[in-house]
């Protein structure tokens, strides 16, 4: 620690002033009742070492740190009585440096006890002095009732000053403020520590009988000694968490709000060991036990005394730290999450685990505990999810915000309603440089926050039950849409998406049965698109809607292919027409050799399967131009057209030909509605497509 470090500096300061405040008491030292009364300095001055050799320790910040409570108090305060002010100090400056020698403590330690003792016992002795008793009593005669309250205020103040002295420094020494430490330890401290000095008294009585009996009053003392001693363990282990020594659920709870109350801005951390089940379940829970205990330790490191850690049960650790902006929170995360990068040699195993670390920040967040710790937890998820080390807090991903509950609420009076709109987006055969077919793809015009777009609630409603209401009403616009382009002799597929609760619905069938009878489509009019991910839910039930499906005469289309999960055994056992390469290939194609290659191999396996290949998220003529090369069927993105209204998109596929009409002009816009979306150009027939 550096010597200018703030604790150091107060520490200095408190031994100065203990040093200066003895010289100017050195005229009433009155240092010759030393010699007057060698036995009773020696019995009293034994006791004062005694206390102070067998201090009480109680466990602080995770079981790493101890504070400390002396009987030593006690004897001092009944040799300042006794003796006065000389023999008190000499006795307890003895015993401190003695004490501290012995536990090998540095020296900036050893002068702050000493100099924290001196004015604690300076200050009892002014407030004996403002009763009107004199700091020496004639131990020949019993005390009187007269001096008693003097010497009990002078007990409580050595206490307070002590307790007071000592906490600002550690405080100051765990990098957390002086109003927060005494809020979590000051109501224990000054209770235990008051308790041990008002047996100070007893002391001085019976000195003041006879000395002989001074050692009698060891016996009540060690019992108040093992009592209090006892009370610490036990309010430590109801606080802490007896595997790691890290503080509890509860604990963690009290010390954060404390933490909270006085911060401007802060961060909670929640983290979880990844893939730690797998090694309770191979090891056992024996291993699983000493891993976590490493764990702590690493933890504890790499966050330092700043800040405050705690294990909350299982493999779930919490730490909340103050003062921090978003970009610290991120590095602190960053760093323990860093601290398990290296093996763990437990006995002769070699064990190697992660953490994934979820963050909130305060008060952006939340405000209490409670929440930020709800939306960290949120953010641990997803980062597990993402196989992130660390993720911040983002409502997007957050199913059970209050905004979100609200808007499932809203949700739910909109489906269906004229607030949910179908746009489409059409996609370009890249053999013919024609407008073919198009994708459904649902909006919701919100009477409060304006247009949203799928990713504001489609995941919130496949969570829920809203998820086949809206599918009906997606699929029935959209039927009814094709009925009307067919009315002006347009003939194109339309295609819609399909959530996992649709798949594994076995009436799912008859549903789509029902909304192609009532808009009177034939089957081969819809594609239905549905994902790997969706296949894998249930596989069997999901297999069986498809064959359903496919022998009623509907199309089936793989989308986001290649992010999913199914292998390509299950391909080959679809009735799919087509799989979409997923834009995240697409768009990298260009620059990266890696993506060009999976876009190469996933057009060949689909042709080889006699399948159509759709390239997904195109975003400029290069593209197009080498998935032509590539030999892909179809392109879909921003490049040909961005999702648009049933009328634009009526305007698209005239233009496009399929009336029969000429060629479209080379560049024509149209605007949305609200202005938010636009087509980017019209596409022209092959013989004038600029990338042919």
């Amino acid at each position: 620690m550096s010597p200018r470090h703030p604790v150091r500096l107060y520490c200095a300061a408190v031994f100065v002033a203990g040093i200066g405040l003895a010289a100017l008491a050195l005229p009433d030292a009155r240092l010759a009742w030393i010699v007057h009364d060698p036995v009773s300095f020696a019995l009293l001055s034994a006791g004062v070492l005694l206390g102070e050799m067998l201090p009480i320790r109680i466990p602080r910040r995770g079981g790493e740190d101890y504070e400390e409570l002396t009987l030593s108090g006690a004897f001092a305060l009944a040799l300042l009585i006794t003796g006065g002010l000389g023999p008190a100090l000499i006795a307890q400056g003895v015993a401190s440096i003695v004490q501290d020698v012995q536990s090998r403590k540095p020296g900036w330690r050893v002068r702050f006890n000493l100099g924290q003792y001196f004015v604690a016992m300076l200050v009892a002795w002014l407030v004996v002095r403002l009763f009107g008793v004199d700091p020496r009593l004639d131990i020949l005669h019993p005390i009187s009732s007269g001096q008693l309250p003097a010497m009990l205020a002078g007990s409580v103040v050595f206490a307070l000053v002590n307790r007071i002295v000592v906490g600002v420094a550690v405080a100051l020494y765990q990098g957390v403020t002086v109003r927060a430490h005494f809020r979590e330890n000051g109501v224990f401290g000054m209770v235990t520590g008051s308790v041990i000095l008002l047996t100070a008294p007893i002391v001085l009585a019976a000195a003041s009988y006879s000395v002989a009996i001074v050692p009698l009053c060891l016996a009540p003392i060690v019992a108040m000694y093992n009592s209090i001693s006892q009370s610490a363990r036990s309010e430590h282990l109801a606080r802490h968490d007896s595997l790691t020594g890290l503080p509890n659920r509860m604990f963690f709870q009290q010390t954060a709000e404390s933490i909270l109350q006085d911060a401007e801005s802060g961060c909670v951390l929640l983290l979880d060991l990844d893939r730690f089940k797998d090694v309770n379940d191979t090891l056992g829970h024996r291993v699983g036990d000493l891993l976590l205990s490493r764990v702590a330790v690493r933890f504890r490191e790499a966050v330092g005394h700043r800040d405050e850690i705690a294990r909350l049960g299982g493999d779930e650790f919490a730490l909340i730290a103050s003062g921090c902006s978003k970009e610290q929170a991120g590095a602190l995360a960053q760093s323990v999450a860093d601290s398990l990068r290296h093996s763990f040699q437990l006995e002769e195993l070699v064990v190697d685990v992660q953490t994934s670390v979820g963050i909130a920040l305060f008060p952006d967040h939340g405000t209490d505990i409670e929440t930020l710790l709800q939306k960290a937890d949120v953010a641990m998820y997803r980062a597990k999810e993402s196989s992130a080390d660390i993720e911040f807090y983002d409502e997007r991903h957050d199913h059970h915000s209050p905004s979100k509950l609200a808007l499932t609420g809203e949700l739910r009076a909109a489906v269906p309603g004229p607030q949910l709109v179908v746009w489409y987006q059409p996609q370009l055969d890249l053999h013919t440089g024609q407008l073919t077919d198009v994708e459904a793809l649902v909006r919701w015009e919100h009477p409060g926050r304006g247009l949203l777009a799928p990713d504001a609630f489609l995941r919130m409603a496949e969570q829920t039950s809203l998820i086949k209401p809206l599918t009906d009403h997606v699929l029935r616009t959209a039927l009814d849409q094709v009925a009307a382009w067919r009315r002006l002799g347009l003939a194109p597929t339309v295609a819609v998406n399909v959530s996992t609760r649709s798949l594994v619905d076995r009436d799912f069938t008859g549903q789509v049965m029902a909304a192609l009878n009532e808009a009177r489509v034939p089957p081969g009019a819809l594609r239905l698109e549905v994902t790997e991910s969706a296949l894998m839910a249930d596989p069997v039930t999901s297999h069986a809607v498809l064959h359903e499906l496919d022998a009623l005469g509907v199309k089936i289309s793989i989308d986001d292919f290649g992010t999913g999960y199914s292998s390509l055994a299950y391909l080959a056992d679809l009735p799919v027409s087509e799989v979409k390469i997923d834009r995240s290939f697409v768009m990298k194609m260009d620059g990266h050799a890696k993506e060009s290659i999976i876009v190469s191999s996933t057009i060949d396996l689909a042709h080889h399967l006699g399948l159509c290949a759709v390239a997904e998220g195109v975003e400029d003529r290069a593209q197009i131009r080498r998935l032509q090369t590539l030999g892909c069927d179809v392109a879909q993105g921003f490049a040909i057209t961005r999702p648009v209204r049933a009328a634009e998109a009526t305007q698209l596929l005239l233009s496009a030909g399929f009336d029969g009409g000429g060629p479209a002009p080379a560049d024509r816009s149209s605007d949305t509605a609200d202005g938010s979306l636009a087509v980017a150009s019209v596409i022209p027939t092959r013989e004038a497509a600029p990338w042919s």
